[in-house]
């Protein structure tokens, strides 16, 4: 048989094998069967302008291949139906939109020098200040040092680093978003020892939040410490990746910051907010701090309130079964007034693939006490979750049922939601 009725016939049992043909190239499946030679692949690839992979999207080199660009997206459509216990809260089912964004990255004079943009278009009709997530250049010197200029989430609780994209339900714990910090602009040294087995982040921002210019001169401190004992671990949720052998990562993150409160009005009509903070525990309905203040639990002298958070994460999977755990702590202290609100909260997780690599069941508690020096405060969570994999995390299908108890108010709030995702 010649070559070129080899490769017809190799045409042939790709086309049969779409689920492999969609997600790898031609070229790549014609090597695999071994029906070109490396140096052919080579040869057919190098000067290939365009591409598309699945996970990075579209991808165009150029002719010099000193630069890339990679350019993709994510649609998430969500319904959700909240029936509230409390009289002074309305039913709600409604079907929106709850992410449409836009995926840049690649490189640009070197492999090493890459950039990464993230637009958030769902953002436009509400928060418009927050369309712009991450937005920043990363120079690699090597595994062990690369620096990140610009914007980026804060390596602060692994449920926020891992892309929403990957997590388990159809949304983050109501812990998580109240104790992340999002998204900043600053400078962070990240770096990777051991091929992955330990990894660290450092960071300074400027400690206004996402798109925020800071109006003082305080600025933001981050540090993660992370240990992945048996190999690398990813930032993803579940196991859909079915691990032939058990994977552990346990993790820490560190923030520090000092915000100004400031007061309007007077006497019993006087207000008091965080000044001119986008960040989430802040501007988020349970945000920990946000919260604090807007209660005027401070008082209401206007002053600079410093802040340190602390987490730590644990994270396990073998086999298509996982468990995920992270427990937070944080206070917040009025340099003027001398008063201080600590907060605690935590949530675990677990899953597992009852048909591997394709559908999952999950469940998770999550409870949180936004203020130790408030009596029946406390919230809590109950959540049940079932995803269905089409193509990965590029094309799934999520719904999740929780019940959410406020101790204070005896009220149960009942969330269904249903939502999916299509990656490119």
């Amino acid at each position: 048989m010649n070559r070129k009725f080899a490769i017809a016939a190799g045409l042939i049992s790709i086309m049969g094998a779409a689920h492999d043909a969609r997600a790898k190239s031609v070229e790549d499946v014609l090597k695999e069967k071994g029906l070109i030679t490396e140096t052919e692949y080579k040869e057919v690839t190098k000067n290939k302008a365009y591409d598309y992979k699945l996970g990075k999207g579209f991808v165009f080199t150029s002719p010099d291949e000193k630069f890339q660009l990679n350019l993709g997206g994510q649609i998430q459509v969500q319904y959700q139906n909240d029936n509230f216990d409390e009289p002074t809260k309305t039913d709600t089912s409604l079907f929106y939109l709850r992410r449409v964004k836009t995926l840049l990255g690649g490189y640009a004079f070197s492999k090493d020098l890459t950039y990464n943009l993230s637009y958030n278009w769902s953002m436009l009709s509400s928060t418009p200040n927050k369309a712009i997530e991450t937005a920043n250049i990363k120079y690699r010197l090597l595994d062990e040092a690369q620096i990140m200029l610009g914007q980026e989430k804060i390596q602060f609780a692994r449920q926020w680093i891992t892309s929403n994209t990957a997590q388990q339900f159809v949304d983050g714990s109501f812990v998580r978003n109240a104790f992340m910090m999002g998204y900043d602009t600053g400078v962070n040294l990240h770096g990777d020892l051991m091929k992955g087995i330990v990894k660290y982040d450092a960071g300074v921002f400027g400690g206004a939040g996402q798109n925020t210019k800071n109006k003082t001169d305080d600025n933001a401190y981050n540090f993660r410490l992370t240990v992945n004992p048996l190999g690398d671990m990813k930032y993803a949720e579940g196991d859909l990746e079915y691990s032939a052998k058990p994977l552990v990562s346990v993790g820490t993150s560190y923030y520090m910051n000092t915000l100004k409160k400031t007061v309007t009005g007077s006497g019993a009509s006087a207000t008091t907010a965080v000044d001119n903070n986008n960040s989430n525990f802040v501007t988020d309905a349970n945000g920990w701090l946000g919260t604090a203040v807007k209660a005027k639990y401070f008082g209401t002298t206007a002053e600079k309130i410093t802040v340190d958070s602390n987490e730590v994460d644990l994270a396990f999977k073998w086999l298509g079964a996982s468990l995920q755990g992270e427990h937070f702590w944080a206070k917040g202290k009025g340099e003027t007034s001398d008063k201080q609100v600590i907060a605690r909260g935590a949530y675990l997780q677990a899953g597992y693939f009852v048909i591997p690599k394709r559908l999952e069941l999950a469940v998770r508690y999550a409870w949180m006490d936004p203020n130790r020096y408030l009596a029946n405060d406390m919230l809590s969570e109950v959540q049940g979750g079932v995803n269905y994999f089409l193509y990965g995390h590029s094309l799934k299908i999520q719904g999740d049922i929780g019940n959410r108890h406020t101790y204070k108010n005896k009220a149960d709030d009942l969330t269904a939601r249903l939502q999916a995702q299509l990656l490119f």
